[in-house]
C-alpha cells in the first residue's frame, strides 16, 4: 500500500514535538517551518522547511520528505562562480544532503531527503532533516561569507572550514 501523506506528516510532527522544537505547520502547503540560531558561524540563523512530497500516481501517498535549510546569504553575480566552486567543494564527500545554488537568483540552500514509499523513516533519519542543514551552515557558513566578499578563494575557504 505505502505510507500516506497523513502518516508522514504525523511522524514529522511527532519528532518535532518530541524534541520540543517551536515550529509552525502550513497545512495548505503541507510544510513545516522551524528556525535555529547558528552558533559556530557569523550567519545568524538557519530557517528550515520540511515538505511532505506526494507520489505522482497517488497524491494520498508519500514519495519523500525533504528539508531545505536557508541561511541569510545569497550569491550575487559578482561572486556566483566563486560560490558555486565553494559549494561544489563542500558537497564533495558529503553523505547526507547537499548544498544547492540557484544561478537565477543566487539562493543558497542545504537539502536533505528521506525516501518514503513503503515505510516511514526512523527517528534518526527524521532528525537528520533538521540536524544536517544546521550543522552544514555552521561548518561552511563563515567560508560562504568570506568567499562572497572576495576575501578568500573557494579552495582556501574549504581548507579552513574542513580544518585542513
Amino acid at each position: 500500500m505505502g505510507v500516506t501523506i497523513a502518516q508522514a506528516t504525523s511522524a514529522v510532527d511527532k519528532m518535532l514535538k518530541g524534541n520540543e522544537y517551536k515550529f509552525s505547520y502550513d497545512q495548505e502547503k503541507n510544510r513545516f517551518q522551524i528556525t535555529f540560531n547558528l552558533r559556530k558561524t557569523k550567519l545568524s540563523s538557519c530557517r528550515i522547511y520540511i515538505h511532505i512530497e506526494e507520489q505522482v500516481r497517488d497524491p494520498n501517498l508519500c514519495k519523500c520528505i525533504i528539508s531545505y535549510g536557508y541561511a541569510s546569504i545569497s550569491a550575487d553575480s559578482d561572486c556566483m562562480a566563486a560560490i558555486a566552486e565553494y559549494l561544489t567543494r563542500a558537497n564533495y564527500g558529503l553523505q547526507i544532503g547537499n548544498f544547492e545554488l540557484d544561478h537565477s537568483d543566487g539562493e543558497i540552500r542545504y537539502k536533505v531527503a528521506c525516501r518514503v514509499m513503503e515505510s516511514l523513516p526512523n527517528n534518526d533519519a527524521l532528525e537528520d532533516l533538521i540536524d544536517m542543514p544546521v550543522a552544514m551552515f555552521n561548518r561552511y557558513g563563515n567560508g560562504l561569507l568570506a568567499v562572497s566578499m572576495g576575501m578568500v578563494s573557494a579552495a582556501d575557504a574549504i581548507k579552513q572550514a574542513e580544518g585542513e
